[in-house]
């Protein structure tokens, strides 16, 4: 949709998306774009915007782009937890991946108490395997986790565009896998939903878990009591890489579960 010129150039004033004085070298005097598209279109092809950005201020979204330190840059994912967006510190200038939890998610207090839990465990472990955990907030309402950005793709993707990994890639990719699993393991924390799609191949071939808002925090963690937040009956997880006993009662979910996902992960790639 179009917007007046004047228009386009107020919301990004006072969404605060450019830093400093960015936009005057791009409106009068220094430029004069005929309307908010010509602009739009020069900041990004200056790499001032990016196109999902340019977009979001169209909708009159510009504020929504900016949570805290952070400026969401684009969209990279979405799940039943939220949605994950690139984004840049806007001090240090550090890109790092924001997982969302929405404040319409907020009134579903499972959903809060999940996601919490997912916080808390990504805070626990710190492994090359592991997706890192870099801080976690709360903006305008939006709870959000910051994580390190991973370069990649994860690997049902990666295998669905370029086919199945040699058999060397293959093993070499579950075992990267299995080794961050050892150190969650070793943290009392079972994953409960080891897939293709939650290992992540970066661009150097390491293989990083992400995603742990299934995960179950077991009860001989001193420090952190196990959430149990799902009845008996209950099914949590992805149902073609789910260990037998999880199906039955997830609750019952250990390592071995995640053992046993990993396994028929193998056997996609």
């Amino acid at each position: 949709m179009s917007i007046p010129l004047e228009q386009f150039v107020r919301q990004l004033q006072d969404s605060g998306i450019l830093p400093g004085d960015t936009l005057k070298e791009f409106i009068p005097p220094r430029a004069a774009p005929k309307d908010a598209e010509e602009l739009a279109r020069e900041l990004v092809r200056s790499k001032k915007l990016t196109k999902f950005q340019a977009e979001e201020v169209f909708k009159g979204k510009a504020r929504s782009l900016v949570l805290g330190n952070y400026v969401l840059m684009e969209k990279i994912g979405a799940g039943g937890m939220g949605l994950v967006y690139k984004a840049e510190h806007r001090r240090m200038h550090r890109i790092v991946a924001l997982k969302l939890l929405p404040s319409d998610k907020m009134k579903d207090p499972t959903t809060v108490a999940r996601f919490e839990r997912e916080v808390t465990a990504a805070a626990k472990i710190t492994h090359p395997n592991i997706v890192a955990a870099l801080d976690a907030d709360c903006a305008d309402g939006v709870h959000f986790l910051v994580m390190e950005f991973i370069d990649g793709s994860d690997l049902s993707r990666f295998v669905k565009k370029h086919g199945p990994l040699s058999v060397e890639n293959a093993v070499n990719s579950i075992l990267q896998a299995a080794r961050g699993l050892a150190a969650a393991h070793a943290n009392g924390i079972v994953h409960r939903d080891i897939k293709p799609a939650n290992l992540l191949l970066d661009k150097k071939g390491t293989v990083r878990i992400l995603d742990l808002g299934l995960a179950r925090l077991t009860s001989n963690d001193l420090e952190l009591p196990p959430a149990e937040l799902t009845s008996t009956g209950a099914i949590m997880g992805t149902i073609d890489y789910m260990a037998p006993e999880q199906a039955v009662d997830v609750r019952s979910a250990d390592a071995r579960a995640d053992l046993y996902s990993l396994g028929c992960s193998l056997h996609y790639l």
